[in-house]
Formats: C-alpha cells, sequence, structure tokens
C-alpha cells in the first residue's frame, strides 16, 4: 500500500456533519464544507446527504484504478437504530405492568442509549469523509466534490457502482451538427457548466477543422484534375 503524508493541521478544507435528522429507516445528513480552495464555487456551503449517498462515494473510490495500492477509508456502517427502536415499543407496551417512576427511569435510560448510538453513526459517517478531505489525493476526486457541492440528491440506487449521477446531463448523443448536450432546465448545473462549455467549444472546434481540411483536399484534387 502506498504511504501518504497528512496535514491534520490544514484549515484549507474542512469538512464536517453539522448536523443529522432521523426519519425512522433513514437519517439525513448535513454536510457542512468551509474551504478557501479556489476550485470550489463557495468558501462556505452544507448538502444533505442519505447513508447510501456515502456508500456510492467509497464504491467510486474503489472502482477508481488511479487509487490502486491506496488504503481507502472503510465506508461507515449502514444506520441501525432497530435494537433500541424494539426495546423502547417493548417499553411502551409492558407500561402498565410498573409504577410511573421505573417506566421514566427505564425510559430515559433507553433514550439514553439511542442518543448514543446515533451520536456513534452520525461520528463514524463524519470521520470517513474527513479521511478524504484530508487525504492528499481523495480530496482532489471528483465524485467527492460533487458529493460535498451537489445540491440536491444523487439519485444513488442501492449498490448499482456502475450508477454514478442521475440528473447532471439527460443525454449526450452524436448528429450530423456534431456533438449535442441535451439537458433540462432542472439538470444543468453550474459545477458543470464550464465542462459543457468546453465540450461544446471543442467539438465545435473540431467541425471547423474538418471542414477547413475538406475544402483543402477538394483544392488538391481540383489541381491536379485540371493537370
Amino acid at each position: 500500500p502506498r504511504s501518504e503524508t497528512i496535514d491534520l493541521d490544514d484549515n484549507s478544507f474542512v469538512v464536517d456533519i453539522s448536523d443529522a435528522l432521523s426519519e425512522r429507516d433513514k437519517v439525513k445528513f448535513t454536510v457542512h464544507t468551509k474551504t478557501t480552495l479556489p476550485e470550489f464555487k463557495k468558501n462556505e456551503f452544507s448538502v444533505v446527504r442519505q447513508h447510501q449517498e456515502f456508500i456510492w462515494l467509497h464504491n467510486s473510490l474503489v472502482d477508481n484504478e488511479e487509487y490502486a495500492g491506496y488504503i481507502i477509508p472503510p465506508a461507515p456502517p449502514r444506520p441501525d437504530f432497530d435494537a433500541s427502536r424494539e426495546k423502547l415499543q417493548k417499553l411502551s407496551e409492558g407500561e402498565g405492568m410498573m409504577t410511573k417512576e421505573e417506566f421514566t427511569k427505564m425510559k430515559q435510560e433507553l433514550e439514553a442509549e439511542y442518543l448514543a448510538t446515533f451520536k456513534k453513526t452520525v461520528a463514524m459517517h463524519e470521520v470517513f469523509l474527513q479521511r478524504l478531505a484530508n487525504h492528499p489525493f481523495f480530496r482532489n476526486d471528483a465524485n467527492f466534490r460533487i458529493f460535498l457541492e451537489y445540491e440536491n440528491d444523487l439519485s444513488v440506487r442501492g449498490k448499482n457502482k456502475r450508477e454514478l449521477l442521475v440528473g447532471f446531463f439527460s443525454n449526450i448523443r452524436n448528429s450530423t451538427d456534431g456533438l449535442v448536450l441535451n439537458t433540462t432546465q432542472k439538470d444543468i448545473d453550474e459545477f458543470f457548466e464550464g465542462q459543457k462549455v468546453q465540450l461544446s467549444d471543442y467539438y465545435n472546434n473540431i467541425k471547423t477543422q474538418t471542414t477547413r481540411a475538406d475544402a483543402m483536399v477538394k483544392a488538391h484534387k481540383g489541381k491536379y484534375n485540371l493537370s
């Protein structure tokens, strides 16, 4: 495995989870980023992410051949509050069989247990992101920046590693006029606007050069036929 030096005192790129909300079977993490790096549109921003989007990010790093030999931080475990919820449910069912004081005490203990599990879950997801942000190579990963900066849902489909993003570019097709980028207004994001312009310029330039080359070939053919 390759080893890299990590500067823990570097404050140019700081990522943390500023808030988290539990909604039954899912947790919504508010991922907060503060940076002075010029590659980002803003110096401070936040997005809401769910666990499966963390898994998508981890899998995209694992699948990237450029990182072969590097130790990729392990993915955070799936949030699991089933045990705590089951205990609270059983406590509610047995409320009539104990005194008010006993019920209140046990409820407080179970709520504290649930809260501790919740905080641990948030911390493990935060540590995963911080390890990436502190790594000299992973911090520059395109998918990592999309994860941090793209404000909408990444539309990740479970464990399908080939599914990276849905919604940036609806379709890219070839036509007689060159490359046409078909996007809806919803799909357009400033993060990719520069790349889209570069692609358009690139293919327009190719089209122009091809037209000139065809004209030169025709001119040479004309001279050849006249001689």
